[in-house]
């Protein structure tokens, strides 16, 4: 296993250690001699004096909990088709990504949060507007990654998923995923962001609304697939992680979106793995 994996891999799934049997595993003695086993207890009976009390019995060590299926650990998100009645909450599709600007007021940009009593100066507080740029994501065998070129900074390179369990993870592996495995998702409490992709092709996004905050859980988030030739806005707040697309859409080369989004680039995470122990398992295909 490599470093990248063995760090992700304690915090999603339990580690199995083929090796020596377990003491629950190994054969009892009953098995292995009966007639020793069977005649044990009247020996001890014999060799205690007349009138003394029996011991009591020990008691029965309680089983290892046995560790989660991976069946358990999975959760399946529906995916369904995205339209603005589908979206509705989350965001909107896209046809022209000209048509979300600030200018046009049809990109939002939240108010930088006051602190005391006393409120922004008309005008204020949103005036940095968005930043734009490529949005770059590609297969390598099972791992999907993803490099937001809009943002100036050196956070901006992402292992966005998984096209399988990270136990079974290879980047040798086929690049052939139907579905994408994801530990986490964001969002952004300064501004909405838009996806575009620069080739026509259909992609899926994973969203949850702001509507349940910093209480999100699982079962909360909807996968939509957003038809060829469309792209997608996403409202501030919107629980999202990044877009993911077919393989064979990046079997060339990396695939580019452009992005828009609030030039802050504020961001607010939920770990499925660490805090609920789960994966998302997101239809592709």
């Amino acid at each position: 296993m490599t470093e990248e994996r063995a760090a992700w891999t304690r915090d999603l799934l339990p580690v199995t250690v083929i090796g020596d049997l377990a003491p629950a595993a190994r054969p009892s003695r009953a098995l292995l001699d009966p007639a020793s086993a069977a005649l044990e207890p009247l020996a001890q009976r014999a060799s205690r004096r007349e009138g003394e009390p029996e011991p009591e019995p020990e008691p029965e060590p309680k089983p290892e909990p046995k560790p989660k299926a991976e069946s358990e650990l999975v959760r399946e998100v529906p995916r369904e088709l995205a339209t603005d009645e589908t979206l509705a909450g989350l965001g909107r599709i896209v046809t022209d990504p000209d048509a979300f600007t600030v200018g046009r007021g049809t990109f939002e940009i939240v108010k930088w949060p006051c602190s005391g009593w006393r409120q922004l100066d008309p005008g204020t507080g949103d005036e940095a507007g968005t930043t734009e740029g490529d949005f770059e994501v590609h297969w390598k065998g099972d791992f999907f990654y993803a490099e937001n070129l809009a943002v100036a900074t050196q956070n901006n390179k992402y292992l966005d998923g998984l096209g399988v369990p990270p136990e079974f993870a290879s980047h040798a592996a086929p690049e052939a995923a139907e579905a994408i495995h994801l530990w986490m998702s964001d969002y952004h409490p300064d501004g909405g962001q838009l996806f575009w992709p620069r080739q026509p092709v259909p992609f899926v996004v994973c969203l949850g609304p702001s509507a349940r905050g910093d209480d999100i859980r699982p079962e909360d988030m909807r996968a939509f697939l957003v038809p060829r030739g469309l792209g997608v806005y996403l409202h501030p707040g919107t629980w999202h992680n990044g877009v993911y697309v077919n393989p064979k859409y990046t079997a060339s080369g990396p695939l580019r979106f452009l992005t828009r989004q609030g030039r802050v680039h504020a961001r607010v995470s939920a770990s499925w793995a660490a805090e609920f122990g789960a994966l998302l398992r997101v239809p592709l295909h």
